[in-house]
């Protein structure tokens, strides 16, 4: 039996060649799930990777102080159908850690995207008073969970950028 290997995994901390789907993938396998997207993603794959791609997009935004430039291009690949895909490959060449605050911005986008789901607002119990309660409770938990992941995230840039102090601009770097 071989060993799996995954894109995002690499021996030496080296950077590699990242794809979108490749974060994408690594980000709703480890950080979050959703049976909407399961099912979407059972449907139509590409779909999935659109909608997805666009929280990525917003996760490079979110990613301050990157030291890898995180531009990226659109390349045509051939399925083995013989048909033209679209995928969007990085640029630069991307560290895992770098992938992985990539990973946490997509899963924080998704979440707030939940988060504001108007369907999600509507009540579904019977009883007035415990409805109101459980509106209330549902969306202080959900709110800090958010809050919670929007500190990890920070937390995991601010690392990234100790780890490699040395190559701030500030100090020095590129």
């Amino acid at each position: 039996m071989g060993v799996l290997q995954l894109p995002w995994v690499h021996k030496g901390g080296g950077k590699v060649r990242v794809t979108f789907k490749d974060v994408l993938n690594r980000a709703y396998t480890t950080l979050f799930t959703d049976y909407k997207l399961d099912n979407l993603i059972k449907m139509d794959e590409q779909a999935f990777y659109t909608f997805l791609g666009g929280f990525l997009v917003n996760a490079t935004d979110l990613f301050d102080g990157a030291l890898t430039d995180l531009s990226y291009h659109s390349e045509v690949i051939k399925d083995e159908n013989g048909n033209d895909n679209i995928e969007y490959v990085f640029d630069a060449d991307l560290s895992s850690k770098e992938v992985y605050i990539l990973c946490l911005g997509v899963a924080l986008g998704w979440y707030k995207k939940a988060l504001d789901d108007v369907t999600q607002f509507k009540l579904h119990l019977s009883s007035k008073s415990f409805k109101a309660y459980s509106e209330q409770a549902n969306i202080s938990k959900r709110l800090e969970r958010l809050g919670a992941m929007e500190e990890e995230l920070s937390e995991a840039i601010t690392a990234y950028q100790l780890n490699n102090f040395d190559k701030l601009p500030f100090f020095g770097g590129a």
